[in-house]
């Protein structure tokens, strides 16, 4: 029998950083990925592709309002070639995915196997590759196998048209009709990417705003957006069922007592993720977990001492840059060294919408939901300097602070660029700069990132925004 020191199971951005990191440090690792290659849903499935997509619907936008910038482009409007873009990301994910798994079968000491594992034991595990199977000992394991999508659960909701995002992804023409159920970040930027491509969308949510976890005041203001560039929103609807009717989907929803229809070519379910615990041998061992995740202590150890988890299949928040941070203070701890596990108060996101918004730490109802006492300074970017430069003026920044020593616990933007703003609005919440610390550090000018000082000199007694 084959003896590892540490068996990681998924290839995803958990598994692979853990993987390698471990590895480098001289530990002999088995890397384990039941997909292609390494990657995980949000290279193949998720998070690259659809910015792939999104990029290239910005662009399409970006043409038809070159006249405002003092451009004329002759000839024929620009028109869509989704085969070419398809081709497009497949190349891009290609090279990721092949740099990824040249870079990984480097390091000395870690086993790359594109297969399925499953635990026999607390020890062991069954590895099968293309039929052959293989038993494996193991001093630990880390359990990174990421999520799938929900289903639907109304009648119709697994009719050959009824699609999820990861289905999306690979369609062969853009639809005429589509119908996206669930306004999350996933539905709100696949209506928005297919909305620009040429698709009429229809966008239903049960909740009664988009984003829900997302700043009510910033998700509001994008509801408005997206209603007014021409993107159906229905919000506090529930979906009853799907059907087929005359080759199109007729989608059957309730507002209250009224019931509607729309109808689509497509119809897309993007109703949340759960974590993918399907086939891993759990039951083999005291590995606790519900429809919410494994379960895990404060330095990602199972019930099953010397099995971790991290990523989607601890649960929520699922996404690929938590995954990766939790796996980097994992491969710490596992070498005896101080880690510091990262904290959903200072986690950070983004929506690629269009205009972006991009979050880090609190937003202002959950800091008071904690019992802070927190206020708000706003800026607008209709009198910023960049944002009227590239014309995308509409939006609004909100810095959380608390009232008692002024530290920042959230930082919240809405604006074309809020993705590339972030990660200095992760620092700041992660370090807890005071408003005052903010102010007086110096932003170039002219770029979006003088916002974040601006509405902290607000705070301070110089008004060049607003607080609240």
């Amino acid at each position: 029998m084959e003896t590892v020191d540490i068996l990681v199971v998924g290839g995803g951005p958990g598994g692979t950083p853990a993987a390698k990191g471990l590895a480098r440090e001289g530990k002999s690792v088995l890397l384990v990925e039941s997909g292609s290659g390494l990657g995980g849903t949000c290279l193949f499935k998720g998070c690259v592709p659809s910015k792939i997509f999104r990029e290239s619907a910005s662009r399409l936008v970006d043409l038809k309002r070159a006249e405002e910038f003092g451009l004329r482009i002759g000839g024929d409007s620009p028109r869509v070639n989704w085969a070419a873009i398809q081709d497009r990301k497949h190349d891009i994910l290609k090279r990721r995915s092949d740099a990824a798994l040249l870079e990984a079968r480097s390091i000395p000491g870690l086993q790359v196997t594109l297969g399925r594992a499953q635990l026999t034991g607390p020890r062991r595990a069954v590895i099968e590759t293309d039929g052959v199977r293989r038993e494996i000992a193991f001093e630990r394991t880390i359990l990174a196998t990421g999520s799938v999508s929900n289903v639907l659960p109304v009648p119709g909701g697994n009719l050959a048209g009824v699609l999820s995002s990861e289905d999306l992804i690979e369609v062969h023409e853009i639809p005429d009709r589509l119908v996206l159920i669930g306004a999350g970040p996933i539905g709100v930027e696949m209506a928005q990417i297919f909305h620009f491509l040429g698709s009429k969308v229809v966008l239903l949510e049960l909740l009664p705003r988009i984003l829900e976890p997302v700043d009510a005041i910033l998700a509001d203001r994008l509801a408005l957006i997206l209603r007014r560039d021409g993107i159906e929103v229905n919000q506090g609807v529930a979906v009853e069922g799907v059907r087929k009717v005359d080759g199109r989907y007729e989608v059957i929803y309730r507002r209250a007592e009224d019931e509607e229809r729309a109808t689509a070519d497509r119809v897309v379910t993007v109703v949340g993720r759960r974590p993918n615990v399907d086939h891993l041998g759990l039951e083999n061992t005291h590995v606790r977990f519900d429809r919410h995740g494994v379960k895990v202590n404060a330095f990602l150890e199972t019930d099953e001492a010397g099995i971790f988890a991290v990523g989607d299949v601890v649960g929520q928040p699922m996404f690929a840059h938590w995954a990766t941070s939790q796996a980097l203070s994992l491969v710490a701890h596992l070498l005896g060294r101080p880690a510091r596990f990262p904290l959903v108060n200072e986690n950070s996101a983004v929506v690629f919408s269009r205009p972006e918004i991009g979050m880090a730490g609190l937003t202002e109802e959950a800091a008071r939901a904690q019992g802070m006492d927190v206020a708000v300074a706003e800026y607008d970017y209709r009198r910023d300097a960049r944002a009227q430069i590239m014309n995308e003026a509409e939006g609004l920044l909100r810095v959380v602070y608390k009232r008692d020593d002024r530290r920042i616990v959230g930082i919240h933007a809405l604006v074309e660029g809020a993705a590339d703003l972030t990660g200095e609005a992760a620092a700041v919440v992660r370090a807890g700069l005071t408003m005052e610390e903010l102010a007086s550090t110096i932003h170039p000018h002219p770029t979006l990132t003088e916002s974040f000082g601006l509405a902290a000199q607000s705070a301070v007694g110089r008004r060049c925004a607003t607080v609240r």
